[in-house]
């Protein structure tokens, strides 16, 4: 099988994206309970069949800190908006993030379910430095707060040593989804996806 090509997607958090994480509910102005992506990004994203089909509940693992999860989330189409949603993140170290703190995606290009998604987290309060760099970097490759880094290149590279391993109890197995997916808040590599 020949190897695809990858991005990683860096999107800039806006206010209105912080109420994914359960940590943030009490506070969040938005009643907004996902992730914020753009036509553009989700065309890159996604195959041709789920773009056309307006998304679909993709295998996502997350990893942040001591945090690791693995279920199905919605990346799809809310209206004229592109989002990446689904149940709650109860991740605590999640409620040091911000607006203008980083999510990052990484996947095959025109993923149409076959490959997981990772993805975690860059913020000003704990990875100042790799935030920094980020911001630095990649200042005039954001559009509407969401950059696309390709393979090959040496911010592809940079980026993809911030992904934190993944424990091999989320790594193997399929993702969690409907009642399997409500587990507790678990550290990742504990048998906690």
């Amino acid at each position: 099988m020949a190897k695809r090509d990858e991005i990683i997607v860096v999107r800039s958090l806006a206010e209105s994206d912080l109420g994914i994480f359960s940590m943030h509910r009490l506070s969040a102005t938005s009643k907004q309970r996902a992730i914020a992506l753009t036509t553009p990004v989700a065309r890159r994203l996604l195959s041709d069949r789920l773009f056309a089909a307006g998304g679909a509940d993709l295998d996502l693992i997350c990893v942040y800190g001591g945090y690791g999860n693995r279920e199905l989330r919605n990346i799809g189409k809310v209206g004229k908006n592109w989002r990446l949603g689904g149940r709650k993140i109860t991740a605590n170290g999640c409620a040091f993030l911000d607006s203008k703190d980083f999510v990052l995606l990484r996947s095959v290009v025109g993923n149409d379910g076959d490959h997981p998604i990772l993805m975690t987290f860059i913020g000003r309060q704990r990875e100042r430095l790799l935030h920094a760099g980020i911001v630095a970097s990649l200042a005039d490759s954001f559009q509407s707060s969401v950059a696309v880094v390709t393979a090959g290149s040496d911010a592809f590279t940079a980026l993809s040593a911030a992904f934190p391993s993944v424990p091999a109890d989320l790594a193997v197995g399929a993702p969690l989804a409907g009642e399997d997916a409500a587990v507790p808040d678990q550290a990742a590599g504990s048998d906690g996806r």
